[in-house]
């Protein structure tokens, strides 16, 4: 009896310890979930359940350990240690966490890669993450991995892949705030891609959906602002962003300002109200000190060139058109940049998915011999046939291979409408043939220009039209040059030719020639009657030094004296002490 009597207060003592432990992890996964539910709307909250929850560290399980990891990487982000943070959603990454757990992570990840424009990186995950997206089984999450997609895929300019997602997350959620950032992406994946057209009727009611999220809203309000403004309605575009420029500015997203602003300055601008488009432009340029390579800055910049320019004020045109140049490259840089991105992380797929084909051949072959084992002859044939199927394939996928490394390399060397060096090529060539001239003591020759009235053959003929004088224009002049002469498009309508071994005077006639030849272009198979010229600059390292940016700037400075000079002409750069550049007109020629 006393014996049952002790038996019977062991298991009760055990029965409300096991009920004491069940009850305390109950607890703490209530905690967690308070702590992620208040993360971002009450951020002293979430700091003090994160430090209760360290001090209980000890008693967590594998599973709310990497929960609370996850919590205290999203605290270290939203305090600005990003770093840390990275770290942390890292080794989640490669641990044993949950699956959601995981997903969530990589979620995080892949906004900072975004933010920091680490455009291989996040695309990688964004790989990962869409492959994984079936296996989740929370909504919330899924909805919020399809958003992402479709807000990267934008970012990137792979529009009709943000369409994609943002279309299957309307398609989808149940939730008001998702809904309306569905249809913000889909509206901007529809307004930057060329042949989609946006409904008015349907932007209208994703900006009603959208009326709780003053940033989607307005975002949104700046594609009808836009579209105004491509159909000349000037007025009804400067009505809409004045109206809401004030909610604008209250949510201080300034993203979002500076594209209200910098289209504010361009109805102005193309109102002839230069004054206002000025004091908008340069608000624009205020604001965007940290993000100054977005599409408003660089244009704010080119309003700012040609108001200084019409008011004849030409030092604050010079600055503006430098800086607008310096700005405009940049930002093609990045476009680039990211389109490299995109096509890298494609040829890592092709490349991943060959190496599994190829697996798949392999086993597939083991399993040809050994089911063939009992038939010699048999077995024989077929281990040629499969060989030579296997030689075929990892030729074929060979071939695919070589492509894409071909397609690749042009990319980052060619420019893709002229098929001459892009800027950065052409300063990798021209730092090699600089250096190499120099330790060879041979004479080296720059030849800049660009195009006359180029952006009125665009405005009057249309882009094409512009590309086909671009083409044009470098075809006639490498009929003029040798083949050992380096030329490149440093950007928009402007040309360089590097000249090694070529003596200055050498390259006065070289551009003569290349102006003559440019003046002398037939422009009725465009299908338009215009007429192209362009202004030149020449100078050479006897008088320029062997440093490349010195030539392009000199250079560059002689092309501008030949603009102000009249245009379509040729002036060779001096040196400061000579009281002006001698300037080289369509009759000049040398004695």
């Amino acid at each position: 009896m006393i014996y049952s009597n002790k038996f019977l207060i062991i298991f009760l003592f055990a029965y409300l310890l096991l009920f004491s432990i069940t009850g305390f992890t109950e607890s703490i996964s209530i905690k967690l979930e308070e702590a992620d539910n208040v993360k971002s709307s009450n951020p002293s909250k979430f700091s003090e359940l994160l430090s209760s929850l360290e001090e209980q560290k000890k008693l967590l399980d594998n599973e709310q350990r990497y929960y609370l990891r996850y919590l205290q990487a999203y605290q270290l982000a939203f305090s600005g240690k990003t770093e840390k943070s990275k770290t942390i959603l890292k080794e989640i990454l490669g641990s044993e966490a949950s699956e959601t757990i995981k997903f969530r992570s990589r979620l995080t990840l892949i906004n900072f890669y975004a933010y920091n424009r680490n455009w291989a990186d996040g695309l990688s995950n964004l790989t990962v993450l869409l492959e994984e997206l079936p296996k989740i089984n929370n909504e919330q999450y899924q909805n919020d991995g399809l958003a992402l997609a479709a807000m990267f895929y934008n970012q990137i300019g792979q529009y009709s892949l943000g369409l994609t997602y943002a279309n299957q997350l309307e398609k989808q959620t149940k939730d008001a705030r998702q809904n309306c950032l569905a249809k913000m992406f889909k509206f901007e994946s529809i307004f930057y891609t060329t042949d989609l057209k946006v409904d008015p009727i349907e932007i209208e009611s994703a900006i009603n959906a959208c009326n709780k999220e003053p940033i989607a809203a307005n975002l949104l309000r700046t594609y009808v602002a836009e579209m105004h403004i491509q159909d000349e309605q000037l007025e009804h575009a400067n009505t809409l962003l004045l109206k809401y420029i004030h909610e604008v500015e209250s949510v201080k997203y300034v993203r979002l300002i500076v594209r209200f602003y910098s289209l504010i300055a361009e109805t102005y601008f193309k109102q002839s109200d230069f004054e206002k488009s000025a004091y908008y432009s340069n608000k624009t340029i205020e604001k965007a000190v940290n993000i100054p390579t977005t599409q408003g800055v660089i244009n704010s910049y080119k309003f700012l060139y040609h108001i200084a320019k019409k008011q004849s004020d030409f030092s604050a045109s010079l600055l503006a058109h430098e800086k607008y140049s310096q700005l405009n490259q940049s930002y093609i840089d990045e476009i680039t940049a990211k389109h490299f991105a995109y096509q890298l992380a494609e040829h890592k797929s092709f490349e991943q998915q060959s190496k599994i084909s190829l697996l798949n051949e392999k086993n597939t072959l083991l399993e040809t011999k050994q089911a063939l084992s009992e038939a010699e002859v048999a077995n024989t044939r077929l281990i040629i046939m499969v060989l030579i199927i296997s030689l075929l394939l990892f030729i074929f996928w060979a071939g695919r291979l070589y492509k894409a490394h071909k397609r690749i390399k042009e990319l980052a060397e060619f420019d893709a409408l002229t098929g001459i060096f892009n800027r950065g090529h052409f300063t990798q060539v021209a730092t090699s043939t600089l250096r190499y001239c120099k330790s060879a003591e041979q004479d080296l020759s720059v030849i800049m220009f660009d195009l006359d009235y180029f952006k009125s053959i665009n405005d009057n003929y249309g882009h094409a039209t512009g590309d086909w004088a671009l083409k044009e224009t470098i075809k006639v002049c490498q009929n003029v040059g040798r083949k050992n002469d380096i030329f490149a498009r440093l950007g928009g309508e402007e040309f360089c030719i590097l000249l090694p071994s070529c003596h200055i005077r050498s390259a006065a006639l070289v551009a003569e020639h290349c102006r003559s030849a440019i003046e002398d272009i037939v422009t009725e198979a465009s299908g338009h009657d215009f007429k192209i010229t362009a202004s030149f600059g020449i100078t050479d390292a006897k008088t320029s030094g062997f440093e490349l940016e010195k030539l392009l700037a000199d250079a560059d400075e002689a092309a501008y004296d030949s603009k102000k000079s009249g245009r379509n002409r040729i002036t060779v750069f001096t040196v400061e002490e000579e009281p002006e550049q001698k300037q080289l007109d369509s009759s000049w020629s040398i004695t």
